[in-house]
């Protein structure tokens, strides 16, 4: 280096992607894009969902049927409710949505009661439309004669609260007062990400794309619209290839999927099985927590590590990750901004550091929300650029930590504040803590993360019950289960007299997180890598339901389960269920796919299975 040339420290922590995309087809949008290849291929397949392809014509028409069903009393601009898993009727309902001009928002399949209402009644949603299997919450009313394709469409009584004129969807949140925050994306935010994707991934007409992710998630989005933006074939993934490797693996290889994305701890386990040959996969994404197992050398996909909050459209960073490294042990890097944004790291009061120091993210560019239904919420977290930047006026303050390296790419540290992510979604500890505190029996709760044996990060929560309560474990969490994504219900609960505080007489949640940790490292065959098998005091594999309790006990993180206990309620999230079939699938010559996990009504009927599915392999 000559002594005029910068060092890292001198080069400011500022880095931008470049101008946008070109885009996938005529328009200035997705929905424009999509009646582009409706026109160009109407016949050509637009959605595959199990048994079910429908052809961009005939998914065309589902949406056309779906806006005749909505009768005009939605108008453009008013937010609607959409609780349905992923499905063809779940893509046909984005697309009518566009078409009239609302505002689609995804509230998962079949959310709690309390949930729904916590979130529509912030957004003065007055319209759901569900898959007609749950009734709906009180205060609301189905009409048989809107029914169409299998969803019903539930309404309420009062005027909607309209979104400003170029909202084009809006995603939930995690929220530290206790509800969700529902971010509000332009329709020149999707179209940023749809171009990026579209160009850099290389998705065109015969690309095979999967909708995957869970409709919680910001991603599904993506996935959504940049294969109808592209003239893409979407793939439903069935539900079983969500919870297990080798029915993961299956589908690619049935469907010929080319374009994938997969939360991190998923990608992780994957990563750690054989590698399966003849994949048409051309690129794995891999995002929503912190990158540590590097793909496989079989893998022949380029797999990105990506980064993105929901405030910013999904992906914000992408870094290319190569199954070898110099260092193993080195962080995977979270990489460069996508074309269109400008990525800063500042210190609190939004001063730009040099490159090599750890500050905040801020994110800016043609990816940002509009902000939040909340004008308060909007005011505190997107607030004017650093004087005298090029690219951008306003920005993100993600409340993310990182540094940035001298060639701008970026290594994720981190929250700077108390939100975590489990099994990929983004969670305020203080969200659980208001959820538990709806139950008449506590007073105060205080959750807390901890690093649990199964390989990623779980939640305690500590309760001080009301005067003259009883402890009741089932009960607070069924409470909870009603307000919060499945990923926040705690794993591990326990009733105290009173918390610890520290020397600033503040709750001592660090002592909190230790004394919540005991719990699972006492565990049988305590092991912290991803998916591995317990290692120590495991049962013999003969012994199917001692082996699989031991197991369960580990993955869960609960050592006092029993054979009677059932594996969901006991903190079993698809994550759990996909680990804990790449243990029966590598220690049994049988295969057990992940609903029928979760349909057991406790650890012994599972047991029961695995040895009935052993002893019909041994017959032959």
């Amino acid at each position: 280096m000559t002594s005029h040339e910068p060092t890292a420290h001198q080069l400011p922590g500022i880095a931008w992607g470049g101008e946008p995309a070109p885009a996938p087809a005529p328009g200035a949008g997705p929905l424009e894009w999509f009646d582009s290849w409706l026109a160009k291929q109407p016949d050509a397949p637009a959605v595959v969902d199990g048994t079910t392809t429908w052809s961009y014509r005939e998914l065309d028409q589902a949406a056309a049927r779906i806006v005749r069903a909505l009768g005009g009393r939605v108008t453009r601009g008013e937010l609607v409710g959409v609780c349905l898993e992923r499905s063809a009727p779940l893509v046909a309902a984005a697309v009518a949505l566009a078409r009239i001009g609302a505002v689609y928002l995804s509230l998962g399949a079949r959310p709690g009661a309390a949930r729904v209402e916590s979130i529509t009644g912030d957004a003065g949603i007055n319209c759901l439309l569900t898959d007609g299997t749950t009734p709906p919450p009180p205060g609301w009313t189905v009409a048989p004669d809107d029914a169409v394709d299998g969803l019903t469409v539930a309404r309420r009584g009062g005027r909607a609260k309209g979104a400003p004129s170029d909202a084009f969807c809006a995603v939930t949140t995690s929220g530290s007062t206790g509800k969700p925050k529902i971010a509000l994306l332009p329709q020149d935010a999707i179209a940023n990400l749809v171009r990026w994707t579209c160009d850099r991934l290389e998705i065109g007409p015969e690309s095979r794309v999967g909708l995957f992710v869970g409709t919680t998630f910001d991603a599904h989005l993506k996935e959504l619209w940049e294969a109808l933006s592209s003239g893409a074939t979407l793939h439903v993934a069935p539900e079983d290839a969500r919870g297990s490797m080798a029915e993961l693996f299956q589908w690619w290889r049935e469907s010929g999927l080319t374009h994938c994305l997969l939360p991190t701890p998923l990608a992780e386990l994957a990563f750690t099985q054989p590698w399966p040959t003849g994949l048409a996969l051309r690129h794995l994404l891999v995002g929503g927590d912190r990158m540590r197992v590097r793909p496989p050398e079989q893998c022949a996909a380029v797999v990105h590590n990506v980064y993105g909050p929901a405030e910013a459209c999904v992906l914000t960073t992408t870094h290319r990750v190569r199954p070898r490294s110099d260092d193993p042990a080195a962080v995977v890097p979270i990489g460069q901004p996508l074309t269109g944004y400008t990525v800063l790291i500042t210190d609190e009061d939004g001063r730009i550091l040099p490159r090599g120091r750890a500050g905040e993210v801020r994110i800016g560019g043609a990816g940002l929300a509009l902000g939040y239904v909340d004008p308060q919420r909007t005011a505190e977290r997107f607030v004017p650029a650093p004087a005298g930047q090029p690219y951008v006026d306003r920005v993100y303050r993600t409340g993310d930590k990182a540094v940035m390296r001298a060639d701008g790419t970026l290594e994720f540290l981190g929250r700077m504040d108390d939100q975590v992510k489990i099994s990929g979604a983004r969670i305020e500890p203080a969200e659980v803590e208001a959820a538990l505190e709806t139950h008449d029996s506590v007073r105060h709760a205080v959750v807390v993360p901890y690093q649990g044996t199964g390989g990623g990060l779980r939640l305690a929560a500590f309760l001080l019950l009301a005067e003259g309560a009883r402890a009741d474990e089932d009960a607070v969490l069924a409470a909870a289960r009603a307000r919060v994504l499945k990923q926040a219900v705690p794993a591990v609960v326990r009733f105290v007299d009173a918390f610890p505080l520290n020397a600033n007489g503040k709750v001592d949640r660090a002592l909190l997180t230790r004394q919540a940790a005991p719990a699972a490292s006492t565990a049988p065959g305590a092991s912290t890598a991803p998916g591995a098998a317990p290692t120590r005091q495991t049962p013999r594999a003969e012994d199917t339901e001692a082996f699989l309790l031991a197991a369960c006990r580990r993955l869960l993180d609960q050592p006092d389960l029993t054979v009677t206990d059932n594996f969901a309620e006991s903190g079993g999230t698809s994550l759990a269920v996909a680990r804990l079939l790449a243990l029966i699938e590598s220690t049994y010559p049988i295969r057990v796919k992940a609903a029928e996990v979760m349909r057991q009504p406790d650890l012994a009927a599972l047991a029961a299975l695995v040895a009935t599915r052993l002893a019909a392999s041994a017959r032959g």
